[in-house]
């Protein structure tokens, strides 16, 4: 349906303004364009979409004439934004999922009738790997994995692991532009993870902990700018998860600034599990640059082990390359990945 040469191609890649993962996600995939030949523009106007949606099918609480308002006010800007749109050969959104699945939220079928190029979803996951989420979708009528032209994951495990097809790629992520490298550090400092409704008892656990230990503990909690969040991380020496997590980006930005992860399950960073047949909330084989734990008492063991044997120049370099051993894509992206995912569109 789309015959189209990588070499020659020139990308839009449409994301959310704000500092959150699908633009991080979004900046990595542009290097990684670029790096392998093409060409990408980001679009922070992610919005757009929202409002190709009439009021009814929008489902918003608030009354007809605020969503008229909000309409009308963008009419100029949205119009702009679609005619700089279809002078791309191809177009990829980069969000979570499922807001990228849910019709009220994005209306892509209507983008794609007005663009007539292919579109394309990058998440952390592909769908197809999240036999849960599948099923949150199907009841609640939203769209599949029909959507989009083609997939583009950073991981090939989320709940279950498969191999790129027809349908998706594995393109991984690119980090080396991020500054995030393993730097000496300062001192041996925690850092504690958002607090997640529901798993407040695993961020107690873990604060009492530390604070036994007189350990240096930074708690998340409010915003950041990405320059913020990073510099914590460039601090940081251990990394307490909070949830179990899809992918989890900061997993990913703490281990490259060699920072130590500590979870109170294997299951809980799902796609870092290295079995090769992962079960749906399963646990999992981790490599080192995890430390698995169970209960306060072998928490207090394992980091206490932890810091005893810190160096703080050599350990976060010892983290960083168990790392990359293990995880290339994840920090260094997937080139070969890339340039060959317009082919897999034009084969559609």
């Amino acid at each position: 349906m789309f015959a189209i040469n990588y070499i020659e191609m020139n990308i839009a890649i449409i994301t959310r303004p704000d500092y959150r993962s699908p633009r991080i996600l979004a900046e990595s995939l542009k290097l990684q364009i670029e790096k392998a030949g093409g060409k990408a523009e980001l679009f922070y106007t992610i919005n757009t979409l929202t409002r190709l949606n009439s009021y009814a099918e929008s489902k918003n609480k608030i009354k007809f004439h605020f969503w008229f308002r909000k309409k009308v006010m963008n009419y100029r800007r949205d119009k702009q934004v679609l005619a700089e749109l279809k002078k791309f050969d191809a177009i990829i959104i980069s969000e979570c999922s499922p807001n990228g699945f849910w019709k009220h939220l994005y209306h892509v079928e209507k983008l794609k009738k007005i663009l007539q190029k292919p579109v394309l979803f990058y998440e952390v996951y592909y769908l197809g790997n999240a036999p849960t989420q599948i099923e949150k979708l199907v009841k609640s009528g939203d769209a599949l994995i029909e959507r989009y032209d083609l997939h583009l994951a950073v991981s090939e495990v989320t709940e279950i692991k498969s191999k790129p097809e027809s349908t998706w790629n594995c393109v991984g992520l690119d980090l080396t532009s991020t500054g995030l490298e393993p730097v000496e550090k300062k001192e041996f400092v925690a850092l504690v993870d958002f607090l997640q409704p529901g798993y407040e008892k695993y961020q107690e656990e873990q604060i009492r902990v530390l604070n036994e230990l007189g350990i240096k503990t930074i708690v998340l909690d409010g915003r950041y700018t990405t320059e913020e969040i990073r510099n914590l991380y460039n601090q940081a020496s251990i990394f307490l998860m909070q949830f179990p997590e899809a992918f989890g980006l900061p997993i990913a930005e703490c281990l490259a600034c060699g920072v130590q992860i500590f979870t109170p399950n294997s299951g809980w960073p799902m796609s870092w599990r290295l079995d090769e047949k992962p079960t749906v909330h399963g646990t999992g084989a981790l490599p080192a640059c995890f430390s698995v734990y169970h209960g306060s008492e072998d928490l207090l063991t394992k980091v206490k082990a932890f810091k005893d044997q810190y160096d703080l120049k050599e350990t976060p370099v010892k983290v960083f390359n168990t790392f990359t051993k293990h995880y290339p894509h994840f920090y260094y992206g997937n080139t070969s990945a890339i340039k060959g995912i317009f082919s897999l569109v034009g084969d559609k």
